[in-house]
C-alpha cells in the first residue's frame, strides 16, 4: 500500500488540534498539583532558554511516533487488528521507559496508558502521524520547556518557569515527573476513550 502516515493532507488541523490537546492535558495535570499546594513558581526566565527543550521535544516526538505508531502499531494492526495493536504497542511503549531514571513498574504502566493508548488512539482517529506527533510534542514541551519539571524521569533543563513540585508521589509523580501522577493517567485515558469513540462513530 501507499505510505500516507506523514501525508500533509489536513496537516494544519492535525498540528493545531494535537498541540492544543497536549497543552490541555499537561496543564490539567499540573493544575491538580497546584490546587493541592504542590506546585510553586519562583521566577519567569528568558524565553530563549526554552529553545533546547523545544528542539528535544519535537525531535523525540517525531522519532518515537514513527517507531511506535508508524511501525510497531501499524504492523501489529495489519496482523491482529486495531484493538490488539492498541494494547500491545502501549505495553511496549511503557516497557521501553522502564530503563528511564526514577522509573518503576507503576510509572511505566501509567505511561503505557497516557502515551501508549492516547497516541495510538490519536493515530487511529486521524490515520496520520502528525496528530499524535503534535500531542506528544506539546505534552513533553509543556513539561520540560514551560513548567520546568522532569519528563519521564529525565531531569529538567532550562525552562520558561523555575518551579518546585512537592507532595505525595501519587499526585506529583515524584522524581519521575508529573507523568507518574494518577491524574495524568486519568486525563489521558479519558482523552483516548473519546478519540476511540469518535473513530468508531466515523466508521459507522
Amino acid at each position: 500500500r501507499g505510505i500516507n502516515e506523514l501525508s500533509t493532507r489536513g496537516l494544519a488541523r492535525n498540528l493545531l488540534v494535537g498541540i492544543g490537546l497536549g497543552i490541555l492535558l499537561q496543564s490539567l495535570t499540573i493544575l491538580v498539583i497546584y490546587l493541592k499546594g504542590g506546585f510553586t513558581v519562583s521566577s519567569v526566565n528568558n524565553i530563549v532558554l526554552i529553545l533546547p527543550s523545544f528542539v528535544m521535544a519535537f525531535t523525540s516526538a517525531i522519532f518515537e511516533e514513527i517507531l511506535f505508531r508508524g511501525i510497531v502499531f501499524r504492523i501489529t494492526e495489519e496482523k491482529l487488528g486495531s484493538y490488539w495493536a492498541l494494547f500491545i504497542s502501549a505495553l511496549i511503549f511503557g516497557a521501553m521507559h522502564l530503563a528511564n531514571p526514577h522509573s518503576s513498574v507503576l510509572a511505566s504502566l501509567g505511561l503505557a496508558i497516557q502515551a501508549g493508548l492516547l497516541l495510538a488512539a490519536a493515530y487511529i482517529f486521524a490515520r496520520n502521524l502528525w496528530f499524535p506527533i503534535a500531542i506528544h510534542f506539546a505534552w513533553n514541551f509543556m513539561q520540560s520547556g514551560i513548567f520546568g519539571v522532569s519528563t519521564s524521569g529525565n531531569a529538567m533543563g532550562k525552562s520558561l518557569l523555575t518551579t518546585k513540585i512537592q507532595g505525595a508521589e501519587w499526585f506529583t509523580g515524584g522524581l519521575f515527573g508529573p507523568e507518574g501522577s494518577i491524574q495524568a493517567t486519568v486525563f489521558c485515558f479519558i482523552a483516548a476513550a473519546i478519540l476511540m469513540l469518535l473513530s468508531h462513530r466515523n466508521k459507522t
